[in-house]
């Protein structure tokens, strides 16, 4: 072996420049295939998890079981949560289900369908939801909810024709309310569990707009407005966004779950709360980020191979040379596979330099912007790691067979070039 890394040594000194930087470029690309188009893949997803965390659930979401209208023992909760050291803010807030009428003057003609769409309707406390989510970034056009804010309400892009990015597509069940803007009034009703119907008329104040639904397909006004709509449970919320630390969700969610023992909620870290065909969809990407890199891997191993195979042909009379003076071919054999092994050890340092210092902070800052969700880069230090010990290995062996084929020809042959 170190004759064999001595021969390697001598023979990329004495190799072109120009060969050793473009087979060296070859392993850098085929490392960032690898790893960055895997990770962008499934960054699509994951960017929409993030948001998703961020911008609605917190690290933890409690809502109301199976069932259930509310969660139960929500006063006790809320307090459990508040005085918790672990959490650091929650949102809590309710919500129904209600009709909304977007015009209230002119009543609809014969066969003609009503200016009408189902939403939810969410009271939220806006000082705490900023905490949590930030709220206020969310606002597109018109001015904020603020807390005293009675009579008017923030309605999501999506249910207005006029800023919906699904206005020009013909989807069954979706209509958004047409000439609607702000400073429209519009009237909510829902009716109640007893019988009898709650109507009440609110002033659009702002067009609130995300990637996550939950915020641009819903309405959303004072908790204490809302509270007041409410017919009974009034101190029962439907769902609780708490702010915590990201590793500790799951033990919050234990301990939230103890103290739960009796009442009916569903807790959940943002991860389990996420729907489950997003998860089906991350696996498909992630599957198929694997398949377009094991094609760049091929691609890799082969120029490998071939670069090998003639550097070793070209030298087969000095390969000759070196077995009939005494150099073992097994020597002869690891000057190749170290040469093979330089090109992959410079390429892929280069590559988690590129990765991790350059372009997983660039897509931190600045993530791609699809129309679901902000594509980032999903790189680890352990999944580089293994896809390192894979790039290094198929080089290894690229390495190893051209070598193999020349060393074990004849000696003589080798030296006279027959």
């Amino acid at each position: 072996m170190r004759v064999g890394f001595f021969l390697a040594m001598r023979q990329l000194r004495r190799s072109g420049k120009g060969t050793t930087i473009l087979i060296t470029f070859i392993m850098i690309l085929t490392f960032l295939n690898l790893v960055v188009v895997s990770g962008l893949l499934v960054g699509l997803i994951s960017g929409s998890f993030k948001q998703f965390r961020e911008a609605y659930s917190g690290e933890v979401l409690i809502t109301s079981a199976d069932g259930r209208d509310y969660i139960e023992n929500s006063p006790a909760l809320i307090a459990f949560l508040e005085s918790h050291p672990k959490v650091s803010a929650i949102s809590p807030r309710y919500s129904v289900g209600v009709q909304m009428l977007g015009t209230l003057t002119d009543l609809p003609e014969k066969n003609e369908k009503p200016n009408r769409i189902g939403i939810t309707l969410t009271g939220i406390d806006p000082g705490r939801e900023e905490i949590v989510t930030g709220f206020s970034r969310f606002l597109k056009y018109g001015e904020p909810l603020e807390e005293g804010d009675d009579g008017y309400v923030l309605l999501g892009a999506n249910m207005i024709k006029k800023y919906s990015s699904f206005a020009d597509a013909n989807i069954p069940g979706l209509s958004p309310l047409e000439d609607v803007d702000i400073g429209n009034r519009v009237r909510v009703s829902f009716s109640r569990s007893g019988g009898g119907v709650v109507s009440k008329e609110f002033i659009i104040k702002g067009i609130v707009k995300s990637k996550v639904d939950e915020i641009s397909t819903r309405a959303f006004i004072t908790d204490r407005e809302l509270k007041k709509l409410l017919p009974v449970n009034k101190e029962q919320v439907q769902a609780i966004a708490v702010k915590t630390d990201y590793a500790y969700a799951a033990t919050l969610v234990a301990e939230t779950k103890e103290f739960m023992v009796g009442h009916a909620a569903r807790i959940q870290t943002t991860d389990e709360a996420v729907p489950s065909f997003l998860r089906d969809i991350e696996t498909t990407f992630r599957i198929l980020g694997n398949a377009l890199s094991s094609v760049a891997l091929i691609v890799a191993s082969i120029t490998v191979f071939i670069v090998i195979f003639i550097n070793a042909v070209t030298k087969r009379k000095f390969i000759g040379i070196m077995k009939g003076i005494g150099i073992s071919p097994q020597a002869i054999q690891f000057s190749y596979i170290f040469q093979a092994l330089f090109y992959g050890v410079v390429g892929s340092a280069i590559g988690v330099v590129l990765t991790f210092a350059l372009l997983k902070p660039y897509f931190d800052v600045h993530p791609i912007d699809f129309p679901f969700s902000d594509g980032i880069l999903v790189a680890t230090a352990e999944g580089a790691a293994i896809r390192i010990a894979i790039l290094l290995a198929v080089t290894l062996i690229a390495g190893f067979i051209p070598a193999k084929l020349i060393v074990s020809k004849n000696t003589l042959d080798s030296i006279l070039g027959r």
